[in-house]
């Protein structure tokens, strides 16, 4: 894009017009997330995954009712979503369900937008507000999670907060931010390590095991009006969770053990330590932000359990690399965007359409913001500390 830089006689200051344009930039995105919530409005629909998981055990909670026996309300599936998340959203039982479930759909498209901020950080223009807010807010697997209220989103923004507090040592608030985001740990399972790491480095055992402690308290007390309200909540729980169908979903996992059999085990075994090694790496190099970023996108491939509606946790990434490109780059991340985008509406139109012939996605996404960060590096784009090699011992 082209840039206006004022002559030695001009009267604007450099640094009015960059202000001008990061706040012009936000308006733009904002206007971008406005559009779409409207546009979205009617998916936001009621007796989905929010019914099952969230509202109806806040209902029953502040009814004075075990909230994990949803089966008064007729739920098509049983509460699963940790105690984390309906002590802290039991508010929400306070509300008509509908109500609830577009007040819902409203927070889920603001935490959006803040996901966006959050991963361009000092790199948001006016012309990346643009794109990045046009194409995030088409992102196929999104449609799907506004439909059923999931809690991806959600989960996702409290583990890029936890990052971004330990960076700046407010430990109490990432220990918060980290138990709600754990509150579907599958999205989780390379966050938790790498927050491990970074606490180690910082401190040692030490500083890993208060940081733990913390972590751990800010669970119970999140959990604490589901212990107020009815105490005996845990075995109705533990029930719900061994009661939960086993479908052929999305994930490696899945589709490793569906076509390979116990051969599948071990193809996963591998790429699950391949992903470790990774997320280790990646945590002792880079500034937890950035550390974390990558970690959600690579969770997509190793977690054992997840639908396509969780694929929104490769949108940090794909963000966080098109901000930072330059213009080839960005073309290239458009252009691997679009031919996912056209392979996932094909499949989503297709008679026989099943929710696991999406195994592909996270790996199509992840290998093109893998080979844009390689063209990056070749390029030596750095420019921002957010992404630089980390320099703590």
């Amino acid at each position: 894009m082209f840039k206006w830089h004022p002559g030695k006689n001009s009267k604007l200051n450099p640094k009015v017009i960059d202000s001008f344009n990061w706040y012009a930039s936000i308006a733009l995105l904002a206007l971008i997330a406005g559009v779409s919530t409207s546009l979205f409005w009617r998916l936001a629909a009621s007796r989905m995954d929010f019914f099952n998981n969230l509202w109806a055990p806040a209902y029953l909670l502040v009814h004075g009712q075990n909230p994990y026996d949803t089966s008064s309300l007729h739920p098509s599936l049983p509460a699963l979503w940790f105690p984390m998340a309906v002590g802290f959203f039991s508010p929400f039982g306070l509300l008509s369900e509908v109500i609830a479930t577009k007040a819902w759909f409203v927070i889920t498209m603001v935490e959006l937008f803040a996901i966006v901020l959050l991963t361009v950080h000092d790199r948001l223009k006016v012309h990346v507000a643009a794109m990045v807010g046009f194409l995030v807010f088409l992102f196929p697997p999104l449609l799907n999670h506004i439909a059923l209220g999931q809690y991806a989103i959600t989960g996702m923004l409290c583990l890029l907060f936890s990052a971004y507090f330990a960076s700046t040592r407010r430990d109490w608030l990432a220990a918060f931010t980290l138990a709600l985001g754990l509150a579907k740990p599958q999205l989780g399972i390379l966050a938790l390590p790498g927050l491990s790491l970074y606490y180690f480095q910082r401190g040692g055992v030490k500083m890993l095991s208060c940081f733990g402690v913390k972590t751990f308290w800010m669970a119970i007390l999140m959990s604490l009006p589901l212990f107020i309200a009815y105490p005996a909540w845990i075995p109705a729980w533990m029930e719900s969770l061994q009661s939960n169908y086993s479908w052929l979903h999305p994930s490696l996992f899945s589709t490793l053990k569906y076509a390979l059999g116990a051969w599948g085990y071990f193809l996963w075994g591998i790429i699950v330590l391949a992903g470790l090694v990774i997320c280790y790496q990646l945590w002792k190099k880079l500034p937890p932000l950035a550390a974390m970023v990558w970690s959600l996108g690579l969770t997509t491939i190793i977690t054992p359990y997840l639908w396509s509606w969780d694929f929104v946790l490769l949108i940090p990434g794909w963000v966080f690399m098109f901000s930072r490109l330059d213009w080839k780059g960005k073309i290239l991340l458009i252009g691997a965007y679009g031919a996912g985008w056209l392979g996932f509406a094909f499949i989503q139109r297709l008679p026989d359409s099943s929710n696991d012939m999406f195994w592909w996605f996270p790996l199509w996404f992840m290998f093109t913001i893998t080979l844009a960060s390689l063209w990056r590096i070749r390029h030596r784009n750095f420019a921002t500390p957010d992404d630089a090699p980390n320099t703590h011992s």
